[in-house]
């Protein structure tokens, strides 16, 4: 079952038209994310950061949009992870609308493990990669 979690859409979140600005939606994602590490990896992401000095920034992505969210909205985000491998995670998304389950956006998040002290790619930590094998769709 993918880990879920809710984000209210705040107004600094909306571009002039009152719809969320698009890049917002990967914030938002990786606000998920964020908290998919404390929930099903046993470590928050600002520990591994500061005390491991490992990070996982992304180095590809793809969404696709089909409704909008708006001011006052809450956005309901499911992430799972799709795939590991040797340096990599691949992290899926759904955007729901919280009030009625609409499907306003999916997300794919290609993110790589990263030693911050040496700027380098290095392998998934086996700890991590356990609960990415464990937590998928």
């Amino acid at each position: 079952m993918p880990f879920s979690t809710r984000i209210p859409v705040r107004f600094g979140d909306c571009d002039p038209a009152g719809l969320v600005y698009y890049p917002v939606l990967f914030h938002y994602c990786h606000a998920a994310m964020e908290e998919f590490f404390a929930a099903r990896c046993g470590v928050t992401y600002a520990r591994l950061l500061a005390e491991a000095r490992v990070g996982f920034p992304t180095v590809n992505v793809r969404a696709e949009f089909f409704a909008p969210f708006v001011y006052g909205d809450e956005a309901e985000v499911e992430v799972w992870v799709s795939a590991a491998g040797r340096t990599s995670v691949t992290f899926e998304y759904r955007l729901h609308r919280a009030s009625d389950r609409l499907l306003c956006a999916t997300a794919t998040h290609v993110q790589v493990a990263l030693n911050l002290d040496e700027r380098r790619a290095v392998p998934l930590p086996e700890a991590l990669r356990r609960a990415f094998e464990q937590s998928p769709m």
